[in-house]
């Protein structure tokens, strides 16, 4: 064979050893080895993991805003009659006009239990007043009358609940002794277009009074019903 047939398969050899390699540079990079470590997750999967231990402690409580915070009422002043129980009034308080004045006073207020079982608006003394005492209004709220069953208030004289039928005519001799439209024995005294009226317990001398009414313009009618 001669030097140049040697020199050109030699040089044909080489080309393509160099082919080959310049192909395995173009592949894709080489899995990792058993050895190797692995490639790290990507940030965007979802981790398994929880992300805090859970806290045993009681979850704060929001602290409300300032319109949120209760209002507290302001409490009634003490109240004072002014005055004795009278024909036509407790003390200075006259039994007329509209309930709403006596509320913009502070000596009425919503009757919120009475109108959950009574149709309409209803009114009521205050508490600070005491129970035994009521009004009767119509559907405007005009005042008819005022109510006493407990000896919350007494006449100029000292009569009040619990005194007897004696006592009243021996103090009011110019009364009239009546009845109503219950039968029930009573005494009542007008002065001028007022009214005092007392409900008794019979028509003997001790019978007692159970119940007092005072009214301007109409004669009481010593009766509470209901609604």
């Amino acid at each position: 064979m001669s030097t140049s047939r040697i020199q050109l398969r030699a040089a044909l050899a080489a080309t393509a050893v160099v082919g080959l390699l310049g192909l395995a540079g173009c592949g894709s990079e080489p899995a990792p080895s058993a050895g190797s470590p692995s490639a790290a997750p990507s940030s965007s999967a979802p981790s398994s993991a929880p992300s805090s231990a859970p806290s045993s402690e009681p979850p704060a409580t929001p602290t409300p805003a300032p319109s949120e915070v209760p209002i507290t009422a302001t409490p009634t002043p003490n109240l004072d009659w002014g005055g004795p129980l009278a024909p036509g009034a407790f003390g200075r308080i006259k039994a007329e006009g509209n309930v709403r004045s006596l509320v913009q006073q502070g000596w009425m207020t919503r009757d919120t239990a009475r109108e959950e079982i009574c149709e309409g608006r209803h009114w009521k003394w205050v508490d600070q007043v005491g129970d035994g005492v009521d009004v009767i209004y119509d559907q405007q709220g005009e005042i008819a009358s005022f109510g006493m069953s407990k000896p919350v208030l007494e006449t100029a004289r000292g009569v009040t609940i619990g005194d007897s039928l004696m006592v009243l005519k021996d103090i009011y001799g110019t009364g009239a002794q009546q009845t109503n439209d219950y039968g029930q024995t009573t005494w009542v005294v007008k002065d001028s277009d007022r009214w005092i009226g007392f409900l008794l317990s019979g028509n003997t001398r001790d019978a007692k009074i159970e119940f007092i009414e005072v009214s301007v313009g109409r004669q009481p009618g010593l009766l509470r019903d209901g609604c």
